[in-house]
Protein backbone atom coordinates (compact mmCIF):
# COMPACT_ATOMS: atom_id res chain seq x y z
CA UNK A 1 0.00 0.00 0.00
CA UNK A 2 1.59 3.80 -0.99
CA UNK A 3 0.55 7.02 1.10
CA UNK A 4 0.45 10.22 -0.92
CA UNK A 5 -0.16 12.91 0.75
CA UNK A 6 -3.00 11.34 2.99
CA UNK A 7 -4.25 9.22 0.02
CA UNK A 8 -4.04 5.33 0.16
CA UNK A 9 -3.20 3.38 -3.03
CA UNK A 10 -4.56 -0.13 -2.32
CA UNK A 11 -2.38 -1.93 -4.73
CA UNK A 12 -4.19 -5.51 -3.99
CA UNK A 13 -6.92 -4.29 -6.74
CA UNK A 14 -4.36 -3.85 -9.37
CA UNK A 15 -3.94 -0.16 -8.82
CA UNK A 16 -0.96 1.07 -11.26
CA UNK A 17 -0.45 4.39 -9.77
CA UNK A 18 1.04 5.92 -13.15
CA UNK A 19 -2.20 5.20 -15.07
CA UNK A 20 -4.76 8.50 -15.54
CA UNK A 21 -7.25 8.56 -13.08
CA UNK A 22 -9.86 9.11 -16.10
CA UNK A 23 -8.65 5.28 -16.78
CA UNK A 24 -10.68 5.10 -13.46
CA UNK A 25 -13.73 7.24 -14.04
CA UNK A 26 -14.90 5.90 -16.99
CA UNK A 27 -14.11 2.68 -16.18
CA UNK A 28 -16.80 3.43 -12.95
CA UNK A 29 -19.08 5.02 -15.73
CA UNK A 30 -19.27 1.21 -17.08
CA UNK A 31 -20.22 0.18 -14.39
CA UNK A 32 -22.57 2.63 -13.36
CA UNK A 33 -24.82 2.00 -16.25
CA UNK A 34 -24.93 -1.29 -16.13
CA UNK A 35 -26.35 -1.43 -12.29
CA UNK A 36 -28.32 2.06 -12.64
CA UNK A 37 -31.14 3.24 -13.73
CA UNK A 38 -30.77 5.26 -16.91
CA UNK A 39 -31.88 8.42 -15.04
CA UNK A 40 -29.09 8.22 -12.42
CA UNK A 41 -26.69 6.90 -15.19
CA UNK A 42 -27.54 9.97 -17.06
CA UNK A 43 -26.84 12.26 -13.94
CA UNK A 44 -23.67 10.73 -13.34
CA UNK A 45 -22.48 11.14 -16.67
CA UNK A 46 -23.35 14.81 -16.97
CA UNK A 47 -21.64 15.22 -13.53
CA UNK A 48 -18.62 13.30 -15.12
CA UNK A 49 -18.16 15.44 -18.50
CA UNK A 50 -19.08 18.77 -16.98
CA UNK A 51 -17.25 19.04 -14.04
CA UNK A 52 -15.07 15.65 -13.46
CA UNK A 53 -13.19 14.99 -16.37
CA UNK A 54 -12.37 18.51 -17.12
CA UNK A 55 -10.39 19.07 -13.69
CA UNK A 56 -8.90 15.54 -13.15
CA UNK A 57 -8.31 13.70 -17.04
CA UNK A 58 -4.79 14.63 -16.93
CA UNK A 59 -3.83 13.94 -13.52
CA UNK A 60 -2.25 10.35 -12.41
CA UNK A 61 -3.28 8.47 -9.88
CA UNK A 62 -0.13 8.79 -7.96
CA UNK A 63 -0.44 12.48 -8.15
CA UNK A 64 -3.94 12.51 -6.95
CA UNK A 65 -3.99 13.85 -3.09
CA UNK A 66 -6.49 15.70 -0.91
CA UNK A 67 -5.20 19.42 -1.69
CA UNK A 68 -6.03 18.77 -5.46
CA UNK A 69 -9.47 17.43 -4.32
CA UNK A 70 -9.59 20.45 -2.09
CA UNK A 71 -8.57 23.08 -4.17
CA UNK A 72 -11.29 21.32 -7.24
CA UNK A 73 -14.43 21.97 -4.60
CA UNK A 74 -13.01 25.54 -3.73
CA UNK A 75 -13.06 26.31 -8.23
CA UNK A 76 -16.60 24.79 -7.69
CA UNK A 77 -17.70 27.02 -5.09
CA UNK A 78 -16.08 30.03 -6.68
CA UNK A 79 -17.79 29.63 -9.35
CA UNK A 80 -21.15 30.46 -7.69
CA UNK A 81 -22.22 26.69 -7.59
CA UNK A 82 -24.38 25.62 -4.91
CA UNK A 83 -23.08 24.05 -2.10
CA UNK A 84 -25.51 21.19 -2.14
CA UNK A 85 -24.54 20.55 -6.32
CA UNK A 86 -21.13 20.66 -5.41
CA UNK A 87 -21.41 18.03 -2.67
CA UNK A 88 -23.32 15.72 -5.12
CA UNK A 89 -20.15 16.34 -7.28
CA UNK A 90 -17.65 15.42 -4.77
CA UNK A 91 -19.12 11.92 -3.51
CA UNK A 92 -18.96 10.77 -7.40
CA UNK A 93 -15.26 11.92 -7.30
CA UNK A 94 -15.22 9.43 -3.58
CA UNK A 95 -17.79 6.94 -5.14
CA UNK A 96 -14.71 7.04 -8.20
CA UNK A 97 -11.84 6.61 -5.90
CA UNK A 98 -13.44 4.09 -3.92
CA UNK A 99 -14.13 2.32 -6.99
CA UNK A 100 -10.36 2.00 -8.11
CA UNK A 101 -9.12 1.25 -4.75
CA UNK A 102 -8.21 4.73 -3.57
CA UNK A 103 -8.64 5.40 0.09
CA UNK A 104 -9.05 9.39 0.18
CA UNK A 105 -11.05 11.69 2.57
CA UNK A 106 -13.35 14.35 0.76
CA UNK A 107 -14.06 17.83 2.84
CA UNK A 108 -18.00 17.97 2.20
CA UNK A 109 -19.22 21.53 2.14
CA UNK A 110 -22.22 22.67 4.42
CA UNK A 111 -25.17 21.75 2.87
CA UNK A 112 -28.17 24.72 4.02
CA UNK A 113 -31.05 22.87 4.35
CA UNK A 114 -33.74 24.54 1.85
CA UNK A 115 -36.74 25.67 2.95
CA UNK A 116 -39.61 23.59 2.29
CA UNK A 117 -42.78 24.78 0.49
CA UNK A 118 -45.98 24.58 2.05
CA UNK A 119 -49.86 25.79 0.82
CA UNK A 120 -51.22 28.06 3.34
CA UNK A 121 -54.82 26.92 3.92
CA UNK A 122 -56.27 29.57 2.51
CA UNK A 123 -54.26 29.37 -0.64
CA UNK A 124 -54.92 25.65 -0.76
CA UNK A 125 -58.89 26.31 -0.44
CA UNK A 126 -58.59 29.05 -3.33
CA UNK A 127 -56.67 26.34 -6.09
CA UNK A 128 -59.51 23.53 -5.32
CA UNK A 129 -61.82 25.96 -5.62
CA UNK A 130 -60.38 26.67 -9.14
CA UNK A 131 -60.20 23.27 -10.25
CA UNK A 132 -63.84 22.26 -8.89
CA UNK A 133 -65.02 24.93 -11.47
CA UNK A 134 -62.73 24.39 -14.30
CA UNK A 135 -62.60 20.46 -14.76
CA UNK A 136 -60.23 19.63 -16.70
CA UNK A 137 -57.60 16.55 -17.56
CA UNK A 138 -54.44 19.06 -16.78
CA UNK A 139 -56.60 20.67 -13.37
CA UNK A 140 -57.44 16.76 -12.62
CA UNK A 141 -54.03 15.91 -12.64
CA UNK A 142 -53.07 19.02 -10.23
CA UNK A 143 -56.24 18.11 -7.64
CA UNK A 144 -54.88 14.49 -7.68
CA UNK A 145 -51.30 14.92 -6.57
CA UNK A 146 -52.93 17.43 -4.19
CA UNK A 147 -54.33 14.60 -2.84
CA UNK A 148 -51.96 11.88 -3.31
CA UNK A 149 -48.56 13.43 -2.92
CA UNK A 150 -47.80 12.05 -6.44
CA UNK A 151 -44.33 13.36 -8.10
CA UNK A 152 -44.59 15.35 -11.48
CA UNK A 153 -42.95 12.76 -13.32
CA UNK A 154 -45.36 10.56 -11.97
CA UNK A 155 -48.75 12.49 -12.69
CA UNK A 156 -47.41 13.09 -16.64
CA UNK A 157 -46.85 9.28 -17.10
CA UNK A 158 -50.44 7.82 -15.68
CA UNK A 159 -52.23 6.42 -18.30
CA UNK A 160 -56.32 5.47 -17.12
CA UNK A 161 -55.41 2.01 -17.15
CA UNK A 162 -53.70 2.63 -13.76
CA UNK A 163 -56.52 4.01 -11.92
CA UNK A 164 -59.19 1.62 -11.28
CA UNK A 165 -62.44 3.48 -10.27
CA UNK A 166 -64.46 0.77 -9.17
CA UNK A 167 -62.15 -0.08 -6.17
CA UNK A 168 -60.80 3.71 -5.73
CA UNK A 169 -57.08 2.72 -6.55
CA UNK A 170 -54.53 4.24 -8.89
CA UNK A 171 -51.32 2.38 -9.16
CA UNK A 172 -47.91 4.21 -10.00
CA UNK A 173 -46.08 2.25 -12.47
CA UNK A 174 -43.88 4.85 -14.40
CA UNK A 175 -42.85 8.29 -14.45
CA UNK A 176 -41.58 10.43 -16.99
CA UNK A 177 -38.13 12.58 -17.15
CA UNK A 178 -35.64 14.50 -19.71
CA UNK A 179 -32.45 13.20 -19.17
CA UNK A 180 -29.33 13.85 -21.28
CA UNK A 181 -28.80 12.42 -24.93
CA UNK A 182 -25.99 10.02 -24.76
CA UNK A 183 -26.23 9.78 -28.55
CA UNK A 184 -23.22 12.24 -29.08
CA UNK A 185 -24.12 12.55 -32.92
CA UNK A 186 -27.83 13.33 -32.98
CA UNK A 187 -28.82 17.32 -32.88
CA UNK A 188 -31.16 16.02 -29.95
CA UNK A 189 -29.21 17.19 -26.63
CA UNK A 190 -31.42 15.79 -24.28
CA UNK A 191 -34.33 13.06 -24.29
CA UNK A 192 -37.73 12.11 -23.12
CA UNK A 193 -37.39 8.93 -20.83
CA UNK A 194 -40.99 6.91 -19.72
CA UNK A 195 -39.15 4.21 -17.21
CA UNK A 196 -39.56 2.82 -14.00
CA UNK A 197 -40.36 4.71 -10.58
CA UNK A 198 -37.08 5.85 -9.00
CA UNK A 199 -36.76 3.13 -6.40
CA UNK A 200 -39.17 -0.49 -5.80
CA UNK A 201 -40.79 1.35 -3.06
CA UNK A 202 -42.10 3.71 -5.42
CA UNK A 203 -44.22 1.22 -6.93
CA UNK A 204 -47.00 1.63 -5.09
CA UNK A 205 -51.29 1.37 -4.99
CA UNK A 206 -52.86 5.02 -3.86
CA UNK A 207 -56.42 4.57 -2.41
CA UNK A 208 -57.66 7.97 -3.90
CA UNK A 209 -59.97 9.95 -1.64
CA UNK A 210 -63.75 8.75 -1.96
CA UNK A 211 -64.38 12.37 -3.16
CA UNK A 212 -61.98 12.30 -5.86
CA UNK A 213 -63.25 8.56 -7.43
CA UNK A 214 -67.00 10.34 -7.04
CA UNK A 215 -65.38 13.61 -9.39
CA UNK A 216 -63.70 11.34 -12.39
CA UNK A 217 -66.61 9.26 -12.60
CA UNK A 218 -69.32 12.17 -13.03
CA UNK A 219 -66.94 14.33 -15.21
CA UNK A 220 -65.10 12.28 -16.90
CA UNK A 221 -66.63 10.11 -19.91
CA UNK A 222 -65.37 8.59 -23.04
CA UNK A 223 -61.65 8.17 -22.49
CA UNK A 224 -59.67 4.64 -23.19
CA UNK A 225 -57.37 2.91 -20.65
CA UNK A 226 -54.25 3.48 -23.16
CA UNK A 227 -54.91 7.11 -22.68
CA UNK A 228 -52.52 9.46 -20.68
CA UNK A 229 -54.82 10.89 -17.75
CA UNK A 230 -53.52 14.14 -18.10
CA UNK A 231 -54.30 14.13 -21.96
CA UNK A 232 -57.22 12.14 -22.14
CA UNK A 233 -54.94 10.94 -25.86
CA UNK A 234 -51.82 8.55 -26.34
CA UNK A 235 -49.99 11.80 -26.43
CA UNK A 236 -48.46 12.64 -22.66
CA UNK A 237 -47.34 16.29 -21.09
CA UNK A 238 -43.70 15.92 -20.64
CA UNK A 239 -43.04 17.41 -16.86
CA UNK A 240 -41.03 20.90 -17.45
CA UNK A 241 -44.60 21.65 -19.55
CA UNK A 242 -47.30 20.69 -16.98
CA UNK A 243 -45.06 22.19 -14.37
CA UNK A 244 -45.17 25.62 -17.10
CA UNK A 245 -49.17 24.72 -17.25
CA UNK A 246 -49.31 24.90 -13.34
CA UNK A 247 -47.14 28.12 -13.09
CA UNK A 248 -49.83 29.60 -14.89
CA UNK A 249 -52.58 28.69 -12.80
CA UNK A 250 -50.91 29.36 -9.73
CA UNK A 251 -50.06 33.27 -10.84
CA UNK A 252 -53.66 34.11 -12.08
CA UNK A 253 -55.10 32.90 -8.80
CA UNK A 254 -52.84 35.14 -6.91
CA UNK A 255 -50.79 32.32 -5.37
CA UNK A 256 -47.11 32.65 -3.85
CA UNK A 257 -44.76 31.27 -6.62
CA UNK A 258 -44.56 27.41 -5.28
CA UNK A 259 -42.58 24.63 -7.20
CA UNK A 260 -44.53 21.66 -8.15
CA UNK A 261 -43.40 19.49 -5.08
CA UNK A 262 -45.38 22.08 -2.84
CA UNK A 263 -48.35 19.60 -3.69
CA UNK A 264 -46.80 16.51 -2.43
CA UNK A 265 -45.25 18.33 0.95
CA UNK A 266 -48.63 20.43 1.34
CA UNK A 267 -50.34 16.62 0.81
CA UNK A 268 -47.85 14.82 3.45
CA UNK A 269 -48.52 17.85 6.05
CA UNK A 270 -52.48 18.33 5.93
CA UNK A 271 -52.17 13.90 6.37
CA UNK A 272 -49.94 14.39 9.44
CA UNK A 273 -52.10 17.30 10.77
CA UNK A 274 -55.21 14.90 10.33
CA UNK A 275 -53.46 12.05 12.39
CA UNK A 276 -52.55 9.86 9.94
CA UNK A 277 -50.56 7.00 10.55
CA UNK A 278 -46.48 7.49 9.05
CA UNK A 279 -46.15 4.39 8.24
CA UNK A 280 -49.19 4.58 5.62
CA UNK A 281 -48.21 7.82 4.70
CA UNK A 282 -44.72 6.74 4.31
CA UNK A 283 -46.16 3.84 1.57
CA UNK A 284 -48.86 6.28 -0.33
CA UNK A 285 -45.39 8.66 -0.81
CA UNK A 286 -43.44 5.90 -1.77
CA UNK A 287 -40.68 6.07 0.66
CA UNK A 288 -38.14 3.57 1.47
CA UNK A 289 -38.81 4.39 5.07
CA UNK A 290 -40.84 6.17 7.77
CA UNK A 291 -37.59 8.23 8.43
CA UNK A 292 -37.22 9.73 5.36
CA UNK A 293 -40.98 10.86 5.51
CA UNK A 294 -40.67 12.30 8.77
CA UNK A 295 -37.59 14.00 8.18
CA UNK A 296 -38.12 15.47 5.03
CA UNK A 297 -41.78 15.73 3.70
CA UNK A 298 -43.43 16.07 7.47
CA UNK A 299 -43.86 19.72 8.81
CA UNK A 300 -45.99 20.76 11.43
CA UNK A 301 -48.09 24.23 10.64
CA UNK A 302 -47.46 27.16 12.97
CA UNK A 303 -50.97 26.90 14.23
CA UNK A 304 -51.32 23.06 14.62
CA UNK A 305 -48.38 23.96 17.58
CA UNK A 306 -49.84 26.24 18.78
CA UNK A 307 -53.43 23.91 18.92
CA UNK A 308 -50.60 21.56 20.94
CA UNK A 309 -48.93 23.60 23.24
CA UNK A 310 -52.47 25.07 24.14
CA UNK A 311 -53.06 21.34 24.90
CA UNK A 312 -50.58 21.52 28.44
CA UNK A 313 -52.28 22.66 31.54
CA UNK A 314 -50.93 23.03 35.46
CA UNK A 315 -50.46 20.41 37.64
CA UNK A 316 -52.73 22.38 39.89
Amino acid sequence: MMINNGVQLNSNRGLKVNTKFSKSVYSWLKSAKIRCKKTTYSNYQYIVDAHILPEFKDIKIKDLNNDLVNSFTEKLLANKLEAKTVKDILVIVKQICKYAGIDIVISMPKVKKNSIQILEKKEQQILEKFLQENISFKNLGIYLCLYTGLRIGEICALKWENIDLENGNIYIKETITRIKNSDSKSKQKTIILIDSPKSMSSFRVIPLPAFLTHLFKTTIKNVNESDYFLTGTKNYIEPRNYFNYYKRIMKKLGIKDYNFHALRHTFATRCVESGFDPKLLSEILGHSSVKITLERYVHPSYDNKVFMMNKLKPMN
